[in-house]
């Protein structure tokens, strides 16, 4: 697939969202896989992503994706994206991702009425590796489904896993937002147009007419907004003050022609409500830099309502982990259900794309420091995974990881020995 990057995909300063490239990925690899299968498929999993440098607005994306290996109802797709400048036409590395799909066929009774119930799991031809690279992404493929398995069946010492260990999380969150769906105080400000007349009887000291004007105040206060510094931050905040929540409708755009939504849908709104939280705990400008390995254990339909609710769990020097939680309703039966979950790592920026710091966090109650002290071992296996990927790329493309002094993902001290800087 070939993208080109406009304005709408991207933020108020020109940079991509990551949750856009996510959606695209995630499309790209659903064609491939239904290439091979000829049955829709739905995303199952996708492991962890790595955004090597920020997309700007006019580039190219090039996605490449292809059917690594097929088990039996279930494919890995290797996706592979690059951009490419529209004026220069220089081609830079940007991520690579790993999804798993299953194939769904239709099935035939007509009683069912709704796909929801009327779907099973169809049979996918095998892969036959040619290529010597063919068949090193099939060898790698069984390693990297063990590898899930593993860590979906994983317990600690209590024998809890940690979909369980994080519900007393996601239940709290639920909390947060219904007290604000009753809450009727608010703390937001009046724009100087809808503040009483008072606020305008101040009198200019040269006397002039225009002084008293609303219109011409209001633009003043606007303008004096722009000047380029960021308002100063409390070295630390609670996780609390980061919590967000959206709400989306499945439409039928956001859906497969079984009428499943998108995995790549889903990936894009968490991103948003990650980009919420991290705004509301850092208040700058915000940049993906990763999300982590992820399951979807129950699909949604066209019509069912989605709840997507994050907060920050951990703050770095100028990193933040998010943890977003995802559930679904159907509004025709009222059920509730947990569709899947997982962690993304946002960058603070300033003006000049460089990284920024942010306030620590303080985690208040039982269930928050639970994945608080998980956050450092998460931390750990990215940084140990971002430097893996950077050797394998430096390897094969030396020409991408020259020193420049664009943008980079880490934080220098983190990566110094690494002579990797990603390019804005």
């Amino acid at each position: 697939m070939t993208e080109i990057v406009l304005p709408s995909h991207a933020d108020t300063r020109g940079f991509v969202f990551g949750g856009v490239v996510l959606e695209w990925i995630d499309l790209a690899a659903g064609t491939s896989a239904k290439k091979h299968a000829v049955y829709p498929c739905v995303s199952r999993s996708v492991d962890a992503v790595h955004f090597m440098h920020p997309i700007r607005v006019g580039d190219f994306l090039i996605i490449q994706a292809s059917v690594n290996r097929a088990w039996n109802t279930s494919m890995e797709v290797g996706v592979r994206v690059e951009t490419e400048n529209a004026i220069t036409g220089k081609r830079r590395y940007c991520c690579h991702a790993y999804l798993t799909f299953v194939a769904l066929s239709p099935g035939n009774d007509k009683r069912a009425g709704s796909p929801r119930y009327n779907t099973t799991t169809a049979k996918v031809p095998r892969i036959i590796s040619v290529t010597p690279i063919e068949q090193q992404r099939y060898d790698n493929a069984e390693t990297r489904r063990q590898a899930r398995v593993t860590k979906l069946k994983h317990t600690d010492d209590k024998g809890h896993r940690e979909q369980h260990k994080l519900e007393a999380l996601r239940e709290l969150m639920r909390e947060w937002s219904e007290h604000r769906n009753t809450e009727t105080k608010s703390t937001a400000e009046l724009p100087p147009l809808l503040q009483e007349p008072e606020t305008y009887n101040e009198q200019n000291e040269e006397g002039g007419t225009d002084a008293n004007d609303p219109a011409k105040l209001y633009l003043t206060r606007r303008r004096s907004t722009l000047k380029g510094v960021f308002p100063t931050q409390p070295e630390s905040k609670y996780i609390s003050e980061s919590f967000a929540e959206i709400v989306e409708t499945v439409l039928p755009q956001h859906a497969n022609t079984l009428q499943i939504t998108f995995g790549g849908q889903i990936m894009k709104w968490m991103e948003h409500c990650c980009f919420v939280s991290a705004s509301r705990h850092s208040r700058r400008f915000l940049l993906l830099a990763s999300i982590d390995s992820l399951q979807f254990f129950r699909p949604t339909y066209v019509g069912d309502c989605i709840t997507i609710r994050s907060i920050i769990s951990r703050s770095f020097h100028s990193s933040m982990e998010a943890y977003v939680s995802v559930e679904a309703v159907n509004l025709m039966t009222g059920e509730r259900f947990f569709t899947n979950d997982g962690f993304y790592t946002m960058v603070a920026v300033d003006f000049a794309n460089a990284p920024t710091p942010v306030s620590n966090l303080i985690p208040d109650r039982e269930e928050e420091h639970e994945i608080y002290k998980g956050a450092e071992v998460r931390r750990t296996l990215r940084l140990q995974q971002r430097r893996e990927l950077v050797q394998k790329e430096m390897a094969t493309h030396p020409e991408e990881f020259e020193k420049t002094q664009d943008t980079n993902f880490d934080s220098i001290s983190e990566q110094k020995n690494y002579n990797i800087v990603s390019t804005s």
